[in-house]
């Protein structure tokens, strides 16, 4: 038997995907979660950067410290009183950059919207149009 073949070249419909309809309530949830979502990425992005920083910075820091105080250090101290002191500007770039990531973990983490802050979120953005 031979196969047979089609002789037009007829497009068939794909079958329509009814369509969703959300409620206000499940839209605020789904806004909500977005949102959350979001924040965590940003999260993640600075940690990331964070982490990244510090491994190239302090080996430079190590490395410039080491070449400029003429070995180890003795001291850790911004006023170089004594021969050999190793000034601390990596504390300080550590601390900023721990404060803003610690920021962003709080945004994504720590801070929840309740259901009733999205109703009324809801509620005063439709009563504004």
């Amino acid at each position: 038997m031979a196969p047979e073949t089609l002789t037009t070249n007829e497009r068939v419909s794909p079958e329509r995907a009814p369509e969703v309809v959300r409620s206000r309530r499940e839209e605020a949830r789904r806004n909500l979660a977005l949102r959350h979502l979001e924040r965590v990425r940003r999260f993640k992005q600075y940690l990331s950067v964070y982490l990244l920083a510090m491994l190239v910075l302090t080996p430079i820091w190590i490395v410039t410290q080491y070449e400029t105080a003429d070995g180890w250090p003795e001291h850790l101290s911004t006023r170089s009183r004594y021969p050999g002191d190793w000034d601390p500007w990596i504390i300080w770039v550590a601390l900023v950059g721990g404060i803003i990531v610690a920021v962003q973990a709080y945004r994504a983490y720590f801070k929840r919207e309740t259901e009733d802050e999205v109703e009324h979120e809801v509620e005063r953005l439709k009563s504004i149009r």
